[in-house]
């Protein structure tokens, strides 16, 4: 493997905004890139005016778009100086492209995890409203995303949204998969319960485990919907739909209740990795029915943990999934719920799945992340400053 010779600097993201998959995947490089001898540094924003009131946004956005740039330039020109060579800048998520106004001078790396928010801000999904401060922000995003001299995208769908949306970039991308973040293992039946008792499961129910947010394009009242539908033809009541996120919203509510299926819903809240992975091990099927995703990462967990996956073919889950899921469009209640009720009844069918999903998970190793950026990094390095962006 290819090791640069300039130090890299990888920008994580705000910690106050919560986003603990993107603080994974920053961190989860900066090991990997010191295990591979790297030079490399990691920064987050400071959380300076956003200690004072956690849930103003606004004040979030000062210190990650004011302050924070003034912070950055500062420290880049500190490490520039200490090893007497101008550092790589690799922003690691593309929500803070503005970040790279800062290279000024320097070979900078974005990663382009997906264009949901952006696509959604310019009214490319049907029914999704999005409020006018939140327009502005993505295009405010949008626009400094060719900035960058290189743009991995965690997917072929994602780097087809960013060609189609910025044609300028045809000649700036490659696709670097995403290595796991987490190691998920099957764990034993006994081991894994002792893990969520706290949760009070029906244990002796089939479980059916669903993994996201309240997100529109998460599709969780989608998961109802398909839970609901597979109740019609399963004639054994005794299933819970295991939702490993926040309490259901109003409307999710709503139907739950009118569908008289609430009682066999259960809603975990926050829960750790070893907890999430207890879970994904005791399930009988994954469901994840979203609407779009830019790489997709529960169905992957799921699969390492031999559990059967049932999920949608939009976005990039065609890609990441292939053959090794039952799959149909995300609004395709009648087959989701047919093939939740194939894998339950039809044993041969799951071992296939769970043998068919093991060695898909087994595709997307960090390792094979960290060598994919390690060859973009020296790319770069060779690239004369004249042809930077």
């Amino acid at each position: 493997m290819r090791i640069p010779t300039s130090p890299v600097v990888l920008i994580g993201n705000y910690l106050a905004d919560r986003q603990f998959s993107m603080q994974l995947y920053s961190r989860m490089l900066e090991q990997n890139l010191k295990a591979a001898d790297v030079n490399v540094t990691h920064i987050t924003p400071s959380v300076s005016l956003g200690r004072l009131n956690p849930k103003n946004k606004w004040l979030g956005y000062i210190d990650k778009l004011l302050l924070f740039p003034l912070q950055l330039k500062n420290r880049l020109n500190s490490i520039d100086s200490i090893n007497k060579k101008v550092c790589i800048l690799h922003v690691c998520d593309h929500s803070n492209s503005p970040l790279l106004k800062v290279a000024k001078g320097r070979k900078s790396l974005l990663t382009c995890h997906d264009l949901i928010a952006i696509r959604a801000a310019l009214g490319e999904f049907q029914g999704e409203q999005i409020k006018w401060s939140g327009k502005i922000l993505q295009n405010h995003i949008r626009k400094a995303i060719p900035q960058a001299t290189r743009i991995a995208c965690v997917s072929s769908t994602t780097e087809q949204d960013l060609h189609r949306i910025h044609p300028s970039t045809r000649n700036m991308t490659k696709v670097v998969h995403n290595g796991f973040n987490s190691n998920y293992k099957r764990q034993s039946r006994e081991k894994a319960e002792e893990k969520v008792k706290h949760l009070d499961l029906p244990i002796t129910a089939k479980l059916i485990l669903h993994v996201g947010n309240n997100a529109w394009y998460k599709n969780r009242l989608g998961v109802l919907k398909i839970f609901n539908a597979f109740l019609g033809l399963h004639n054994n009541r005794n299933v819970c739909l295991i939702l490993a996120g926040p309490e259901l919203d109003k409307t999710q509510i709503d139907f739950a209740r009118t569908h008289r299926i609430e009682k066999n819903i259960q809603c975990t809240g926050s829960i750790n990795s070893e907890q999430l992975e207890a879970l994904y091990s005791i399930a009988d099927v994954f469901l994840f029915p979203s609407r779009h995703e830019g790489f997709g990462w529960p169905p992957l967990e799921a699969q390492s943990t031999e559990c059967p996956v049932v999920a949608s073919h939009n976005g990039s889950l065609a890609e990441t999934l292939g053959d090794s899921g039952l799959t149909a469009n995300w609004n395709d209640t009648v087959t989701h719920s047919k093939n939740i009720q194939r894998v339950l009844s039809d044993s041969k069918l799951r071992n296939s799945l769970v043998s068919k999903g093991l060695l898909n998970a087994n595709r997307f190793s960090s390792s094979a992340m960290t060598k994919a950026f390690c060859q973009i990094y020296c790319e770069m390095e060779e690239l004369n400053t004249t042809k930077t962006r």
